[in-house]
């Protein structure tokens, strides 16, 4: 595996989330591939993102789109010891991070097949997920029904793929993060 760190200024997961799918549109990008965003907080708290490619050969046309700003201007990338970009430093500690086996993922093999309801077989089989978990640690059964509401974003955790979900009404189940969160009480002035 490959990883390539990128740095796009995103503030938020979901303009990160639109980041990734920008670059699932722009770059040839291999099915395989795992693009996930990583929390940073040093020096100034942003999101930054990482895309893991199945090999250098699948990588090198990848970085060098980005480098010639197939991405925009504004985005900065990191793989292995090279750099294009004024964020350098926050791509290569989404690469670091990416390697370490830890990320929230947004691309991944068979996310664009997690759309309406389907049962978790369905969606293990479908894609690179292979498991998940309810609220308290409970795993639902291969056949409880998944309601994806456009929005499935896995836990890479160790080189796999965990869902984390929450239960719904009618036995099903949700993904536990939301699909367009919004700020509660730490917006207001």
């Amino acid at each position: 595996m490959t990883v390539i760190g990128l740095d796009g200024g995103a503030r938020t997961a979901r303009e990160a989330d639109h980041l990734l799918h920008r670059l699932a549109e722009r770059l040839p990008l291999p099915e395989s591939t795992h693009g996930c965003t990583h929390p940073l907080r040093d020096p100034e708290p942003r999101v930054v993102l990482s895309l893991t490619l199945p090999d250098d050969a699948a990588a090198r046309p990848v970085f060098d789109r980005l480098r010639d700003g197939a991405a925009g201007e504004d985005v900065a990338a990191a793989w292995g010891e090279r750099r294009a970009g004024a964020r350098a430093a926050g791509a290569a500690a989404g690469a670091a991070a990416a390697a370490a086996g830890t990320g929230r993922a947004v691309l991944f093999p068979g996310w664009r097949l997690l759309t309406g309801s389907l049962t978790l077989g369905e969606v293990f089989a479908r894609t690179a997920i292979t498991r998940a978990e309810a609220l308290g640690g409970t795993v639902p059964p291969a056949s409880a029904v998944l309601d994806t509401r456009g929005h499935v974003r896995p836990e890479l955790r160790d080189g796999t793929l965990l869902l984390r979900l929450m239960p719904a009404r009618g036995g099903r189940y949700v993904p536990f993060e939301i699909p367009d969160p919004h700020p509660c009480c730490g917006a207001r002035a």
